[in-house]
């Protein structure tokens, strides 16, 4: 196979060796520019979400076209389809499971459990053509205030996380997909967001090593077949350049040091920690010769700023093209590259889909979700079901419309969980009085009487959004609450527990580590069953 491929690169154009180096996007369902990209640019991947294919039957039609077209080429390598389904982000959320999410999982502990998840993501993906999981999330989230890992982390614990990302790790490969550690050499102990900023993490090389390089090292252990790299500058690794353009980072530390031998994948060249800091052909010439493999451009719409994002794609590759011929990107790096990423997608991706005729257990997300739910706080006991309490969201619904669009990286879940658990308490809760958000903007400006002696139910949402916050108005109606009602507030929390250390005088509070639906579920069966 090496000699083939050999063989093969020598018989490539420059054009040819560059296109199958980059893993692109397209918006909408525009599957003439899709095919250009296939046959004019000669490009190796798609990063694909809801945009692209809004159901099953749409999803299995462009995965087969985008593989027939890649068939027809000389290098008839399988593409590489990748998608977020790392159990925060995902694709076709309205059909198919993602569980309660990384955070709950870990907070689980079960690493079965985890394993069967993560079979069960894969499996399904793979029934539909995919055959990458950009996950799972390698990152440790040391930093509470991290504004864009949160649940997508397994949790605070090195140890712990690194049990979770092998278990994650192993059941993506027993259900069939190519696995991708992210955000090396970790996201997790940020307070930016690296879609909108360029972090800095200046932490001891010490801390760095026992935080955030174990789980990485775990996946590498359990044969990961990708790794992400983060647009993060850590100064103790390398002083001037961002991870993903270090060969510090990429190559002495990840490949030499860590022993990785797999293929290097950038995180989105388009994210603005790149765009606003370098043009995006140098950025591409830098990461490849830092040890890189793949560049990934996905299609992001952050701030609600368009892009002609098919001039930039056109434009990167043609640049890169003649930084080849001018000489500032080494052919023979360029072909290094290239024949590892071709033995992987020869050997990796030529497996057909999986076949998804086996049920699932329906349960499982449950069961997960079930096991995640903590009992944080409890000064006063949990009203019985059949005592009349309120219900009241803190989070505006109109940020339940940013969730749903797919703006490129997406989409998060269209069922709200409050929504859900406010459905799901009303079966068995007979005097639950919701309180529409409307409403509470009213009674937060002048109380009413009726809330001064019946518990009441506030629920904090969180979800993971890059490039905004979900709501950040929560903690302030919730303060507003507090003051007026101190003695019968109980606080239920959609999310990660990091609400509660600003809310010292919660009567209870209860935590999903969540905003999925299942979790909803989940804690409503735990409100009426475990008081």
């Amino acid at each position: 196979m090496q000699r083939n491929i050999k063989q093969l690169i020598d018989s490539m154009s420059v054009e040819e060796k560059v296109g199958q180096l980059f893993v692109l996007a397209f918006a909408g369902q525009d599957k003439e520019y899709a095919s250009y990209l296939v046959r004019e640019r000669h490009i190796g991947g798609f990063y694909l979400t809801d945009d692209n294919a809004a159901t099953p039957q749409q999803a299995r039609e462009l995965t087969m076209h985008l593989q027939h077209l890649a068939s027809l080429r000389a290098c008839d390598a399988p593409l590489l389809l990748g998608v977020d389904q790392e159990g925060a982000w995902g694709i076709l959320t309205k059909y198919l499971d993602l569980g309660p999410g990384n955070l709950a999982l870990g907070i689980a502990d079960d690493e079965t459990l985890t394993r069967e998840i993560y079979q069960m993501f894969a499996r399904q993906v793979g029934a539909l053509g995919y055959n990458c999981i950009l996950g799972p999330c390698a990152d440790v989230n040391t930093n509470p205030d991290n504004p864009i890992i949160g649940q997508r982390s397994f949790g605070e614990r090195p140890e712990a996380v690194s049990r979770q990302v092998k278990a994650a790790v192993d059941g993506l490969h027993q259900g069939g997909v190519v696995a991708s550690a992210k955000h090396f050499p970790g996201h997790g102990d940020t307070a930016e967001d690296s879609h909108q900023t360029l972090p800095v993490v200046d932490k001891p090389l010490e801390r760095l090593i026992n935080e955030d390089l174990a789980p990485f090292q775990a996946a590498i252990d359990s044969g990961v077949e990708l790794v992400m790299t983060s647009h993060i500058r850590f100064p103790q690794l390398d002083k001037s350049q961002p991870a993903t353009l270090s060969r510090a980072i990429l190559t002495d530390l990840l490949k030499q040091q860590m022993g990785f031998k797999g293929i290097i994948i950038t995180d989105s060249m388009n994210m603005w920690a790149m765009r606003r800091q370098y043009d995006p052909v140098d950025a591409v010439v830098m990461t490849l010769t830092a040890g890189a493999h793949l560049i990934m451009l996905s299609e992001e719409h952050y701030e609600n700023k368009t892009t002609d994002y098919k001039a930039i794609q056109n434009a990167t590759l043609d640049g890169v093209i003649e930084a080849v011929r001018q000489g500032r990107l080494s052919e023979s790096v360029l072909d290094s590259r290239l024949a590892e990423v071709l033995a992987m997608r020869y050997v990796k991706l030529q497996k057909p889909p999986v076949d998804l005729s086996r049920d699932y257990d329906a349960a499982l997300s449950l069961q997960a979700a079930a096991k995640a739910i903590r009992r944080l706080r409890q000064k006063q006991a949990m009203p019985c079901a059949d005592a009349p309490c309120y219900f009241i969201p803190l989070a505006d619904p109109a940020n339940q419309e940013k969730l749903v669009n797919s703006r490129g990286i997406g989409p998060n879940d269209p069922r709200a969980a409050s929504v859900e658990l406010q459905t799901a308490l009303q079966t068995t809760m007979p005097h639950l009085y919701p309180v529409s958000f409307s409403q509470l903007q009213a009674f937060l400006s002048a109380p009413d009487k009726r809330f001064a002696d019946k518990p009441i139910f506030v629920i904090w949402e969180d979800y993971p959004l890059p490039g905004e916050d979900f709501d950040p108005l929560q903690g302030k109606r919730l303060t507003q609450l507090l003051q007026q009602h101190p003695d019968n507030l109980h606080l239920l929390i959609l999310g990660p527990d990091y609400p509660l250390r600003h809310f010292p005088n919660v009567q209870s509070c209860i935590c999903t580590y969540s905003s999925r639906w299942v979790s909803a579920q989940a804690l409503a069966e735990f409100l009426v069953t475990k008081k």
